[in-house]
């Protein structure tokens, strides 16, 4: 069907959830795994909602580096929004059918541990949850939105480099998946991207040691402020200024 993407219902989402948690399905997740078996009635489509099939195809066949996976990710779906990126059966239809082989790949520690030391069926099945299941697994682990949203949030079309504070987030793997990815905030754009711009602007200076800690501090500062304001509605001029208040604290965490 011409601009029209298939997803799946929330019905088959279910059915997937509850044979993974039954052990039924979990060589499925496997490299060698067989594909995921569907109906025409266990999906609905997007009207009018292009996506580019050529970058799905580059992951699947390629070992791109996570912030290259997360490009390609989001340049293939030029029509996507945030409410619709917040919809598990999108993100599950695109893992297990679209994407499956590149998700086959990029975790690939279903059956055995990185150690080589097999895992338990409670381990396959929590390790197979966390990446592949929106909502379902840990937010901060379950791939495909994450690196949606990493690039959304950060990609900056007035700069000559759109992608320069995405680079930034995935060059430090733990400020995206432990400290800017644990706070709500930080689905804030203004506030991701002042924060962003503030290390850039102080990276050989304030951040050019304890970069971990001082990220960690900087984060938490910002939440706090939350108890007292209502940070949604507060613009990238309003945390550009509070961070730099604070440059001279942050500078002293070791």
């Amino acid at each position: 069907m011409e601009n029209k993407q298939a997803i799946f219902k929330e019905d088959f989402c279910n059915t997937l959830r509850l044979n993974l948690k039954a052990g039924q399905s979990i060589l499925n997740y496997t490299q060698d795994g067989e594909c995921f078996e569907f109906t025409d009635r266990d999906v609905c489509y997007l009207n009018d909602f292009h996506v580019d099939k050529s970058n799905l195809v580059k992951m699947n066949e390629n070992n791109y580096s996570s912030f290259e996976s997360a490009i390609l990710l989001y340049e293939a779906l030029p029509d996507l929004k945030p409410l619709l990126a917040s919809y598990a059966p999108f993100w599950l239809y695109f893992a297990h059918v679209e994407l499956v082989a590149y998700m086959r790949k990029r975790w690939s520690n279903v059956l055995e541990n990185r150690e080589g030391v097999e895992n338990s069926t409670d381990a396959q099945i929590n390790y197979i949850m966390d990446y592949w299941f929106p909502g379902m697994g840990s937010s901060s682990k379950t791939w495909l939105p994450n690196l949606w949203w990493a690039v959304y949030l950060t990609v900056d079309n007035r700069r000559e480099d759109k992608y320069a504070l995405t680079k930034i987030l995935f060059k430090q793997e733990d400020l995206r998946t432990r400290t800017l990815g644990t706070y709500t905030l930080f689905r804030h754009k203004p506030a991701t991207i002042a924060t962003l711009s503030f290390i850039e602007s102080h990276m050989d200076t304030t951040f050019s040691h304890a970069f971990q800690n001082k990220c960690r501090y900087m984060t938490k500062y910002l939440n706090y402020l939350g108890g007292c304001r209502l940070l949604s509605y507060m613009d990238e001029e309003f945390f550009t200024e509070m961070l730099n208040k604070k440059n001279d604290d942050i500078l002293k965490v070791t």
